[in-house]
């Protein structure tokens, strides 16, 4: 019993082999914690992929509904398919991964998808843990198929100046090239079902409203000139086709051209460009952009204006057929005008100042009260300031709508910043976005 006894004592107090059994033991922890680091990583992975797949079935599936592609009750077929072709078909394939549900709102425009797969673990399994479950979920909106939308473009004489001189493009030619390639943006793959119209208002000094003179000439119009300290004014009854501001009450509102809410004529030299009514055809709006050209002092406020009565249903009688702005509160409509400017507004004919600071400071105040009334009406603003300065990139930002997490003023400096800012506008109005 002794030796036995004193065999334990000395194993006890023999310290060779301790590293080895130390090793034995944490080894297996680290062997373990690798382990279970290697199935994260690979959850990761997997999640990621899923995420970018469901994102992307999302996102082509509302292309192909706004685009008129696919129909809503087809929806649900094109997300699988999208889904499935963009799977890695290694680690995903269309066998793993479940699609949990697909829910397309009619009334909020969007498809709504979720779906998992389940991932085999590689070394948990040791554990018992087989099968993590990995969920994924996107939200894209598609495009509401009624839109109208206003261009307000500056042709004043600046735009005529070269962006930076030498050989560079005129500021126009940037505004043309810039215009068309939103224009192309709404336009391409879009149907006749679709109805998205654009319509034009160019502005200098007056706005050349010829193509609804007539339907306001009657009580809508009047001719009011006047001395430069803005007295001594006197009405006649002679009336061209270039307007200037309305004034009396209704002047900061859409209301429409009557005898208590008068239109006035323009005495101002009269831009050859006409403003361009709703349309869907971008053959015309391309042809009249084109044929831009520069002259004249900048009246922005009349810009405002006359976006805001294209807008207006309180118009729609006096625009031409299919021509006519949908009702403000007609579901799925959607509104919107695009004010662009290169300088400040500094033009005000009822009071009688051309290109002069007084003509700024009452130009830049209509425009406000203008631009917060169409607001106010439901219509969204985009607003540019094209290599403008200070009082008019102020001015557009006040103008602009605001909504959290979206860009609505722009601030472009040269032709790539003007092209980017209409692109961009061009697309978020198409509402190709996730939601989420």
């Amino acid at each position: 019993m002794r030796i036995v006894l004193d065999r334990i004592k000395d194993f006890a107090s023999d310290r060779r082999g301790n590293f080895g059994i130390m090793f034995a033991v944490l080894g297996t922890t680290l062997l373990m914690g690798s382990a279970l680091a290697i199935d994260v990583a690979r959850m990761f992975a997997v999640h990621n992929k899923l995420t970018s797949a469901v994102d992307a079935a999302a996102l082509a599936t509302t292309q192909d509904l706004t685009l008129g592609v696919v129909s809503i009750a087809d929806a649900e077929v094109t997300v699988r398919k999208y889904l499935d072709a963009n799977l890695d078909n290694r680690n995903l394939t269309a066998d793993t991964v479940t699609v949990d549900s697909i829910t397309v709102d009619k009334v909020n425009r969007s498809v709504d998808i979720k779906a998992h797969t389940l991932m085999p673990m590689t070394f948990a399994g040791i554990v018992g843990y087989n099968n993590h479950r990995i969920d994924a979920e996107s939200k894209a909106k598609f495009s509401n198929t009624e839109i109208e939308v206003v261009m307000a473009l500056d042709i004043t004489g600046s735009m005529g100046n070269r962006i930076g001189g030498g050989g560079t493009p005129t500021k126009l030619s940037a505004l043309q090239d810039a215009a068309n390639l939103g224009l192309n943006t709404l336009f391409d793959g879009a149907s006749v079902g679709d109805r998205i119209r654009v319509g034009l208002v160019p502005y200098s000094e007056a706005v050349n409203a010829a193509p609804v003179i007539d339907a306001i000439k009657t009580t809508g119009l009047t001719k009011t000139t006047c001395n430069k300290n803005g007295k001594k004014c006197k009405t006649e009854t002679t009336y061209p086709d270039c307007v200037a501001e309305r004034t009396g009450t209704e002047k900061y509102t859409d209301a429409f051209a009557t005898s208590a809410a008068k239109i006035t004529s323009s005495d101002y030299n009269c831009p050859s460009a006409k403003i361009v009514p709703l349309t869907m055809n971008k053959a015309t709006l391309k042809s009249e952009i084109d044929a831009f050209g520069a002259g004249g002092c900048t009246a922005g406020h009349l810009a405002v204006a006359w976006s805001y009565y294209m807008l207006s249903p309180k118009w729609a009688a006096a625009w031409p057929e299919g021509s006519d702005p949908e009702a403000y509160d007609k579901p799925g409509v959607s509104k919107y005008a695009i004010i662009m400017t290169d300088g400040e507004f500094n033009t005000f004919e009822t009071g009688g100042y051309s290109c002069s600071n007084s003509g700024a400071n009452w130009s830049e105040t209509y425009a406000e009260n203008l631009c917060s009334a169409m607001k106010n009406s439901g219509i969204k603003i985009y607003s540019i300031a094209f290599a403008a300065g200070s009082d008019a990139e102020a001015l557009m930002k006040k103008c602009a709508s605001t909504s959290a997490g979206e860009k609505l003023y722009y601030n472009a400096t040269d032709e790539a910043d003007l092209k980017a800012a209409f692109l961009e506008i061009a697309r978020d109005i198409k509402g190709l976005r996730l939601v989420n």
